[in-house]
């Protein structure tokens, strides 16, 4: 499995694994703002690490991203990724402070978003932890300030999978009233993946077609 391509029945169990832990981290970020959230279906890529890049954005694009890196039964990372008027539309739902632009975010900013990340993310892989019976750990989130292209460079030296493929999930998280999208990305390792595969045939079972 490590160096194939997923098929269609697979792809749609592991998607609906990615919707279990998305919506938990929906139903905590809707209930810490006191806001409607709105989240749409899962998309998926497989391929090279380049490839799964292209599917995040442009490398130049200048983002806010909170990510952090999992590991234990599954290896892999989670970003969750903001366009510049997105993250300051965010930050001021969250401090209370206007900002014009995001090269602007200071401490206060971004250590905010890094609690948003531990409660999104972190609700996110408890769901997927508790689902799939698996022991999944991950590190303190980061937020950063900078090109796409920097960002999953670093994501993917903590993935430690240049040359292997690799599972993406996207997921966009959507408070329209506020005007904020946010992109939340699941990234697993090859190895991962097949040990998810596992877990999910287990629990949502081989027949329904």
């Amino acid at each position: 499995m490590p160096k194939e391509i997923i098929n269609n029945k697979e792809n749609d169990q592991l998607k609906e694994i990615v919707n279990i832990g998305a919506g938990n981290a929906s139903t905590a970020l809707s209930t810490m703002l006191g806001k409607k959230i709105q989240m749409n279906v899962p998309e998926a890529t497989v391929g090279p690490i380049e490839k799964v890049q292209q599917f995040l954005g442009s490398k130049d694009d200048t983002v806010l991203a909170v990510f952090l890196k999992m590991y234990g039964d599954a290896n892999g990372a989670m970003v969750m990724i903001f366009s510049p008027k997105s993250a300051l539309a965010f930050a001021k739902l969250l401090t209370k402070k206007d900002k014009a632009d995001i090269d602007e975010f200071d401490e206060e900013d971004l250590s905010a978003m890094r609690e948003i990340g531990n409660i999104l993310l972190g609700a996110s892989i408890t769901a997927l932890s508790k689902f799939l019976d698996m022991n999944i750990l991950h590190t303190i989130p980061d937020a950063v300030v900078d090109m796409l292209g920097a960002i999953m460079d670093s994501v993917i030296v903590e993935i430690g999978q240049e040359e292997e493929k690799a599972l993406s999930f996207k997921v966009t998280l959507s408070i329209e009233e506020e005007g904020v999208d946010g992109d939340l990305y699941f990234l697993f390792d090859s190895n991962s993946t097949a040990r998810i595969l596992s877990a999910a045939r287990a629990k949502l079972g081989n027949n329904n077609g």
